[in-house]
Order: structure tokens, then C-alpha cells, then sequence
């Protein structure tokens, strides 16, 4: 674990406090007896690449319930803690952490090394580069658009008060076998497959003059493999627009491809990941952050992560995972894309008056499956 210097976004995700406070839960789904509490302590005490966290705790219930529950959770002093929840022949191991302390994907790999039987490794990391000067003039755009854009979409409100999230999980080979017809990668025919979802779900809720195209941040890591375990966000967004007329995998899948093509060809995740360089002190610069962080310049944001390996938990086969982020009013939406080897989990969140959104994954998974 290494502390690095604190950014404008860390900052920025750092002022959200109280009850409002943007907790990643990294869950992970096994099957098998669960183990002891002191024995998964004791296994996070001996491997931490963290510093001190809240502690290891206990829940027993419906999976999907308690995690809802948890996820809600502020933290105090300490900014990260790890949740055991059991249900019969399942169990579910809930690493949380304040977004402004580590990102996604640097959460996946505290996962990967804290909990596997033989630790392995998190989400893919890329080595820095230099930026095109292409590459530069997008990043800019993309930020001066969060700062202008006032988006006319937004879910619409949903009378039950119940569930803050739904996911739904589709065998990575489905999601293979659509990319290789394409030639696209697994995770352009996740985005993809939303683009469609988000046009059947307004068709099927949204009068057809009050249908909007939507524009969505999605995450992109800058995290270098030398800063696997730093903390701190090495993360940063592009933005993607989704027409709402979408309805063929041809056209989706077109425009995906073209646009992460272009975003990897002008090197932008360098040119973002210069601007994440710029010092946390700067308050004017933290005040800009954080309004890149409302839902009127930003409806929600998308996130890829994955854990490649195979993995057991004390011999518990792991079968699936899943990223949310707690979302309140006054913060952006949140749909995640979670790979393991075998099923790939796609993850809403939201809260009460954005409701409608959970929806989404159902539609995701039918287009897929």
C-alpha cells in the first residue's frame, strides 16, 4: 500500500459526507460453507495492503437485502471495512471502501489479494503513455461538456420505495460469442447491449415525444501497474451518447466500436490521466469536480471491472461479482459491469426517485441471452 498525492477527485468525492457518502461495495458471490468470521479476520489482518479499516463484520439474511442495507453504511475515521453475509449454502463477502480513498479498480485488486485461497490479481492495468495531441482536445471536450451539458433525460420516477439496486447476470461465453461475430470486445458488447436496453426501457415507459438520447460518463482506468494498491482515484470518464431510436446490435455495436476506437487510438486515458495530476489543493479546481458529480451534468455513470482468475474462498468456489455505489440525491446514477470467468454482472443503482432505472439490467440481459 502506498498513500499518494491526494487529487482534485479525491477531493471531490471526499466532500460528500454524513449519510451521503459514495461507498463502493465490491461483492462477491461463493458457493459452499462459509467460514468463520475469525478466520476471514484473521486472513485480511495477515494480507492487508490497506491501512487499518473499520473491521470484519457478520450478517446473516437475504443476500441482496443486506447488501442494500450495508452499502448505505457511512464511515466514520475509517474509510474501509469488509462484510461477511450468509444464506444457507451461500455466502457473499462485501469489501466497501469511500470512493475518495480508492476506486474500483484498485479495489479489485485489494480483493484479489485479500481473499482468494491463492491471491491473484484484479482488473487489467495499463502502462502510461503519452497523449496524442488528439487525445488532449477530447479529454477537454469531454470534461467543458460535463461542466455545460444540462442532459434533458432522466429516469423517471417510480412509485415503490423499495430495492436501491437490481442485477441481473448473463455467462461471459453469451457475451463472447456476440463479440467475436463482431470482432469488439467483451466489454464493447456490455456497452453496447445497454445502448439497446436504455431504448427498449424508454419505449416501453416514456411517451414517444418525451424520448431522449442519453448520455452516459463512462469510466476509464489510469491506474499503472507500480500503483496496483496506491490509493487514492486513478480514475477518470469519456462520454458516450446512446440514441434513444437504437434497436439493432449492428448499430449499436457500430457505434461503441467507433467511439472506443477513437479514444484508443488518440491515447485520451493518458490525456486523462494527466489531468488527474493536477494537486487536490487547488479549491476552485475541487469545486469544479464536484460539479461534474450532479445528476444535470451527469445522469449516470458506467464502470467495467473485472477479476480474471478463478478463485475459491476458503475451498468455496467463487461464482459471481457485482460493483455498486451508493446513490443519493444529488449524485449521479450508477450501472457497473462485473466480470469473472464465468458470468458478467450488470449492476444499477439509484435512488427513490430515480428508481425506474433498476429496470435496465433485465432489459440488458434479454438482449444478450
Amino acid at each position: 500500500m502506498r498513500q499518494a498525492t491526494v487529487n482534485l477527485l479525491d477531493r471531490a468525492l471526499l466532500s460528500f459526507t454524513g449519510d451521503d457518502q459514495p461507498v463502493i461495495t465490491f461483492s462477491l458471490d461463493y458457493q459452499g460453507k462459509a467460514p468463520a468470521l475469525e478466520l476471514l479476520a484473521r486472513r485480511v489482518a495477515e494480507r492487508s495492503v490497506l491501512p487499518p479499516g473499520a473491521g470484519v463484520f457478520h450478517a446473516h439474511g437475504d443476500l441482496d437485502e443486506e447488501t442494500d442495507r450495508i452499502a448505505r453504511r457511512p464511515f466514520g475515521r475509517a474509510l474501509w471495512d469488509l462484510w461477511l453475509i450468509t444464506s444457507g449454502d451461500r455466502f457473499r463477502v462485501c469489501l466497501r471502501a469511500h470512493h475518495g480513498f480508492i476506486d474500483g479498480v484498485g479495489l479489485s485488486h485489494v480483493a484479489a489479494a485479500l481473499l482468494p485461497d491463492s491471491p491473484g490479481e484484479g482488473d487489467r492495468l495499463h502502462t502510461a503513455a503519452m497523449p496524442t495531441v488528439r487525445g488532449l482536445a477530447r479529454a477537454f471536450k469531454d470534461f467543458t461538456g460535463l461542466l455545460t451539458h444540462r442532459s434533458p433525460w432522466a429516469p423517471i420516477p417510480r412509485p415503490d420505495a423499495g430495492a436501491r439496486s437490481a442485477y441481473r447476470d448473463v455467462p461471459v461465453k453469451a457475451l463472447r460469442a456476440k463479440a467475436d461475430n463482431y470482432g469488439v470486445s467483451v466489454n464493447d458488447v456490455s456497452v453496447a447491449a445497454l445502448g439497446l436496453a436504455l431504448g427498449e426501457w424508454q419505449r416501453a415507459r416514456v411517451p414517444e415525444r418525451a424520448r431522449r438520447d442519453v448520455v452516459v460518463c463512462v469510466a476509464v482506468s489510469t491506474r499503472t501497474p507500480q500503483e496496483r494498491f496506491h490509493l487514492g482515484n486513478r480514475l477518470a470518464v469519456y462520454r458516450l451518447r446512446l440514441p434513444h431510436a437504437l434497436r439493432s446490435w449492428d448499430d449499436a455495436v457500430s457505434l461503441v466500436r467507433g467511439h472506443t476506437d477513437k479514444v484508443r487510438e488518440t491515447r485520451q486515458r493518458d490525456a486523462l490521466r494527466l489531468a488527474l495530476k493536477v494537486p487536490g489543493s487547488l479549491r476552485p479546481g475541487v469545486r469544479l469536480f464536484r460539479a461534474t458529480l450532479a445528476p444535470r451534468a451527469t445522469p449516470f455513470t458506467v464502470s467495467s471491472v473485472s477479476l480474471p482468475q478463478h478463485h475459491t474462498l476458503f475451498g468455496a468456489e467463487m461464482r459471481a461479482a457485482g460493483m455498486t455505489l451508493n446513490v443519493f440525491e444529488g449524485f449521479p446514477a450508477y450501472i457497473s459491469f462485473t466480470r469473472t470467468p464465468e458470468n458478467l454482472r450488470c449492476a444499477a443503482v439509484a435512488d427513490t426517485a430515480r428508481g425506474a432505472l433498476l429496470a435496465v439490467p433485465e432489459h440488458w440481459a434479454n438482449r444478450l441471452v
